[in-house]
Formats: structure tokens, sequence, C-alpha cells
């Protein structure tokens, strides 16, 4: 049975009047890629700066391998704000990350992971957007860490460089590392994390794997192009939500067996049409709008 790595007991936090989340419970295994979702300003990097014990919570603890002490050989942090050093190089600033732990992985493979072979001399100033955060995960990993949290790890990153990035998150997988991932790229999320938990409303919302999310929004999704007026398909058997813009639309269904009898009628005057299970992008909204 795999070890409880983390156990979040009670955590609260408050900025005077303003409640940013309360009474989160839940604990993460080992081996677990967590992807931590939730709209902008919901709570996420707070929670990862509280637990990292970078700032203090209003109540509650986290405990990491069993321990109220944060071991910081055993974590690494990849913050959101890439960050740069004035006058220090790339290979300078791996030395310098290695040097603060106690069994660092060797330089030959932070340079290799962060593919600046060649930029080892290139001040950090230099780099661009997305070579700095892969610089930023290669230090993230300098330690060795069992336990990773990336705070929007890949913004910067091209599509490349992403595709890359996620693969060597399932390599460590693989190894037995821990992650916590928040992303605006929830489609990479879908890839990659075996539990999804939705931050909300001051609350997790929503705490499960990918299959617990289709079989709990059981929805399909409809698309295709149309001169029909909106009202035309708001009243249609079992459709929950309709989007439309520029005569493009985009339908959640609950029943297709209600829905297709009637969307058929309509079907002259339908084109490309597609139909497919929810992305990750849409049953969050509809999680999010149940609870608002």
């Amino acid at each position: 049975m795999a070890q409880t790595v983390l156990a979040v007991k009670n955590l609260t936090k408050k900025y005077q009047s303003q409640l940013v989340f309360e009474n989160l419970n839940f604990e993460i295994k080992e081996g677990d890629i967590v992807a931590l979702i939730g709209k902008n300003g919901a709570g996420k990097s707070t929670f990862i700066n509280i637990v990292n014990q970078l700032i203090k919570p209003t109540s509650g603890e986290s405990i990491f391998f069993g321990k109220k002490k944060l071991d910081r050989n055993r974590i690494g942090l990849m913050m959101q704000t890439s960050f740069n050093f004035n006058r220090i190089t790339v290979k300078e600033a791996i030395q310098l990350f290695r040097s603060y732990y106690t069994h660092p992985l060797p330089y030959e493979t932070l340079i290799k992971m962060a593919e600046l072979e060649g930029f080892e001399k290139h001040y950090m100033t230099r780099l661009s957007g997305g070579q700095r955060r892969r610089l930023q995960f290669a230090l993230t990993l300098a330690g060795d860490p069992d336990f990773i949290f990336l705070d929007e790890p890949t913004t910067g990153m091209d599509p490349d460089s992403r595709v890359k990035f996620w693969k060597r998150i399932d390599d460590l997988k693989k190894q037995g590392k821990t992650f916590i991932i928040t992303s605006h790229y929830l489609e990479e999320l879908e890839e990659v994390a075996n539990r999804f938990l939705f931050l909300h409303n001051h609350h997790i919302i929503f705490d499960g794997g990918l299959e617990d999310i289709h079989r709990y929004f059981s929805q399909t999704q409809v698309n295709f192009s149309s001169p029909l007026d909106e009202k035309t398909f708001q009243a249609l058997p079992t459709v929950s939500k309709v989007r439309e813009m520029n005569h493009n639309y985009q339908l959640l269904v609950a029943d297709m067996k209600a829905f297709l009898p009637e969307f058929a009628k309509h079907i002259g005057e339908i084109d490309n049409l597609e139909i497919k299970n929810q992305t990750l992008n849409t049953v969050m909204d509809e999680v999010i709008s149940k609870e608002d």
C-alpha cells in the first residue's frame, strides 16, 4: 500500500477579513500526480506556499513524510514566476543550487534536463522565457526531491518543449516521485495527472480521478456551426448549456438518446458536427458554475 507523503489537516488561510480557503483536509500518496485546479485567485499558489512553509497558515497544518518539520532535501518547488540572478551564468546557478542539498543530482544530468547545453556560460538574464522555465525546473530537481511542486510550470514554453517537459514528469513518476501541479493548460494535465483537486469558493469541491470526473459529469459535448438562433438549441431536450460565438456552437447534453431525435430535425442547417466527451476545461466550468 502506498505511503502517505502529505497530510493536510484543517488548513485555513485568511488575510485580515479576506478568506482564501478554510478547513482543507486530504492526503496524498507516494507516486501520485495531483492536479490542483481552480480559477485565478482561488488560492492555489497560496496553498503551495503554505505547505512549503514560505507563509504561515491561519490555522491547521501540513505534515510531510509523517513530520511537521519540512525536510527541504526531499522537497522541490518550482514557483509560478520565473526568477533571474543578475551576473550569474547558467552553470553557476546550477552549481549554486546543487550546493544547497545533501545528495544533489549530477551537474551533467541537470544541464541536460534544462536542454541548455551550449548555454552554460550565458547569463540567466540573456535566456528566453522558455529557457528560464526549463532552467528553473532543473534547479527544482537539483536536490533529487521525493515530492515536487510545480506551479504553472510550462508557462512561456513552446509546444515542443511542453511535450518534452511532460514526458520528463512521466519518467519521474516511474521513479516514485510525487507531484502537485497547477496549470492553465488543463488538456495537458488530463494526460499526466491521476488525481484532480478542484479548489473553489474556499474549499475542495471535487477530489477524484479522470474516470471519476467523466462518471460524475456524464454530459456529452456537441460542437457544430449553424445559422440558426441560439434559442433553437437551448430548447432541445437535456441541453444544460449552450455556448455560441459567430454561429459556432458548443452544447452540453445530459442524455443523447433524448437529444438526438430533436436535434436531427435541424441537421440540414448543421455543419462541422463533432460529438465527444467533455474536456477537463468544460468540466471545471460546470463544477464552478454549480458552486457559484
